[in-house]
């Protein structure tokens, strides 16, 4: 009798238990979301489609969205705690160069769409008695839960790997360098003065400072000693000065509102080695390099051998049509596979630069001597090639990435 009590009592704690902690999911754009059973009666959970910023879950708080409906306030955010959303990589680079806050970029998955964590930057919270000392808790407890919720998010979602990216105003202006063509800004350090990129390709030397890289505020330091490298938007009334000093080259200021305020920051990359200054005063010097050499398209023209191993090679010759050049590329994959890509790409006018937006890339197959099999994997590529100071070629494909942090010499 003892041993049926004893049963029937974990049968009991074991039931008791899962009614407990059951969790809610939700899904939406083949994601899925769980909310444990602690916040489930607590927050609204909606699932977008279409929404222009990609948002796949949006969350608000329940006891908010009555109290502001009770009171007939047409307030749209009322109650918002948090959302999750998805975009695509050009999205990404759009989203980092506008400096506005509310957000975090948390993953990436195979097909290189990230994942935002939007959060509103003023408190949504609605009561009717805000004197109740239990709101306020309740509050920020489901704030606190927002926060861990990314790592479980990422747990439970088969492909999504973490990203290390912060959102201040440093980084919004490096992405402006990166990612648009149009943004007028200079480098300069007293060896050579200030110095326009003229159509550099900036991507191609800063990409250290946009990824696997945190910049967080310094407030209880003063700014280091010395003599340092500057990028200056001049339209905009502001610089970053990056530090020589030795022990220091990591800290990077913002200047201004002519002059009269200031920010300091330290850099935080997941290669330890990497030093924001050196970074930047290499990008200067390849400016210094490339404004003095002048290099046009038709430079770029004859065959580039990949440099490492030499597995890569492209193939750029000049079409009938002016300022546009035929381009090859072949990359063994294996003794019987080649990665295949082809293209017609377009002079930029901006130095040594090629943009093409119609290439096709396949995978060539050779099952014997005689019998070869290609697959298409697609047919609208898009990238460019440069031509770097050094006479090396880097080539940016925005499809598959095939080319970063590879250069190419020339061959023939």
């Amino acid at each position: 009798m003892k041993k049926l009590f004893t049963l029937c009592l974990v049968l009991f704690m074991l039931a008791f238990t899962a009614v407990c902690f059951a969790e809610k999911t939700y899904t939406n754009g083949g994601m899925t979301l769980t909310v444990p059973d602690e916040y489930a009666e607590l927050v609204q959970v909606e699932t977008p489609e279409n929404d222009q910023r990609g948002m796949l879950f949006s969350l608000s708080e329940i006891e908010s969205l009555e109290a502001a409906k009770k009171q007939e306030l047409s307030w749209e955010g009322a109650g918002w705690l948090f959302g999750i959303g998805r975009i695509t990589e050009e999205q990404m680079h759009q989203l980092r160069c506008d400096d506005i806050p509310g957000y975090f970029l948390f993953a990436k998955d195979a097909d290189s769409n990230y994942y935002v964590f939007y959060h509103p930057t003023d408190v949504r919270m609605i009561r009717d008695d805000y004197s109740d000392p239990n709101a306020m808790a309740i509050w920020g407890e489901l704030n606190e839960w927002g926060t861990r919720l990314r790592e479980t998010f990422i747990a439970e979602n088969d492909g999504l790997t973490p990203v290390q990216y912060s959102n201040t105003t440093l980084d919004a202006y490096l992405s402006q360098v990166a990612y648009k063509d149009d943004v007028n800004y200079t480098v300069s350090t007293t060896e050579y003065g200030p110095q326009e990129p003229n159509g550099i390709k900036a991507l191609d030397y800063i990409r250290p400072l946009l990824q696997d890289v945190t910049y967080t505020y310094v407030r209880d330091e003063e700014a280091p000693d010395g003599e340092y490298v500057v990028l200056n938007f001049p339209d905009a009334d502001i610089r970053f000065d990056f530090f020589f000093q030795e022990g220091k080259q990591n800290y990077i200021r913002q200047v201004w509102a002519n002059e009269q305020n200031e920010q300091l920051y330290k850099a935080e990359f997941a290669d330890e080695s990497i030093k924001a200054t050196a970074v930047m005063n290499d990008f200067y010097h390849e400016i210094v390099l490339h404004n003095t050499l002048g290099y046009t398209a038709d430079d770029m023209v004859g065959t580039w051998a990949e440099k490492i191993a030499g597995r890569g090679n492209i193939e750029i010759q000049k079409a009938e049509e002016e300022g546009k050049y035929n381009v090859k590329i072949h990359w063994s994959a294996s003794a019987y596979q080649m990665a295949y890509w082809e293209m017609t790409a377009e002079a930029t006018g901006n130095g040594a630069e090629l943009r093409y937006e119609n290439a096709k890339h396949s995978l060539l197959t050779w099952e014997s001597e005689d019998k070869m099999t290609e697959e298409v994997k697609y047919t609208d590529g898009k990238g460019s090639f440069d031509l770097l100071s050094t006479y090396e070629v880097v080539w940016n494909d925005e499809i598959d990435h095939a080319g970063d942090d590879t250069v190419f010499i020339k061959a023939k």
